[in-house]
């Protein structure tokens, strides 16, 4: 795009473009107005018809205005930035993700030596007690009083606290916070190991019913597909029709 056309996009006035559609606007939308206010009849029917036809011929006018032009030249204005952004925004993005996800992984690998270290203290501290029970129960046998001894051996072990800094490790001025993630794959969709499982779940906890979002187009051509004979349970279904010209019915049956 060069200097001149993106000078005459910010130069163009949408709202002068679009101001010659106001009276046509204005008058199908009391065509539609007056549809819903009349009963189901044959002439309810025959003047959708027309008004269909009279919608069609505004819409072309439209699609075929300066406003379109407008809207296109605005559309790939946007789209060029956006290209821009993502080249200048994307590397450094994934730079930050990368320094995320080392940071969390040392965490998870940090908080496991930090408590295998603790359980090593702990286990070291317990065989001393040990060891300073048996010195202790042996220490009174040789002076005799062997009463003494059976009841110290009997006392439960002791070992003294451990205590280690929980921060150990940890890069200075680093705040994490423990969350809980769905894991996903290279393309960011989530990872399940038996859907059907999670989806059972899913509809045995009426709570998490946001969590599974159908789709209306797959939903709509399994339907059509089957005329109406599958009723998915707790699906609510609307029998309709829709118009379509010749070429897109063949488009359709095509697909």
């Amino acid at each position: 795009m060069d200097m001149e056309q993106e000078l005459a996009i910010h130069r163009e006035d949408p709202q002068r473009l679009a101001k010659p559609f106001e009276i046509d606007l204005k008058e199908l939308i009391d065509c539609a107005i007056e549809l819903r206010s009349m009963k189901p009849s044959a002439l309810r029917a025959n003047m959708a018809h027309e008004y269909a036809q009279r919608a069609k011929r505004f819409l072309d006018e439209v699609e075929a205005s300066p406003l379109r032009e407008h809207a296109r030249r605005l559309h790939e204005a946007h789209r060029f930035a956006t290209q821009l952004l993502n080249r200048v925004r994307k590397p450094v993005e994934m730079l930050q993700k990368l320094c995320s996800d080392i940071r969390s992984d040392w965490e998870v690998e940090r908080r496991r030596r930090l408590e295998a270290g603790c359980r090593r203290l702990e286990d070291g501290a317990k065989r001393l007690a040990i060891e300073q029970r048996a010195a202790e129960v042996e220490h009174l046998k040789d002076m005799g009083k062997h009463e003494e001894a059976e009841l110290r051996a009997d006392d439960p072990i002791v070992p003294k606290a451990v205590s280690v800094d929980p921060d150990m490790g940890k890069p200075e001025g680093e705040v994490l916070v423990e969350v809980w993630i769905p894991e996903r794959d290279e393309r960011g969709e989530i990872v399940y190991s038996d859907f059907g499982a999670y989806l059972a779940w899913v509809a045995a906890n009426p709570p998490m019913y946001h969590l599974v979002k159908s789709q209306f187009g797959k939903l709509k051509k399994l339907l059509t597909d089957n005329r109406g004979m599958l009723q998915p349970p707790g699906l609510k279904i609307e029998h309709k029709f829709e118009t379509r010209t010749r070429a897109e019915t063949l488009e359709v049956e095509n697909e």
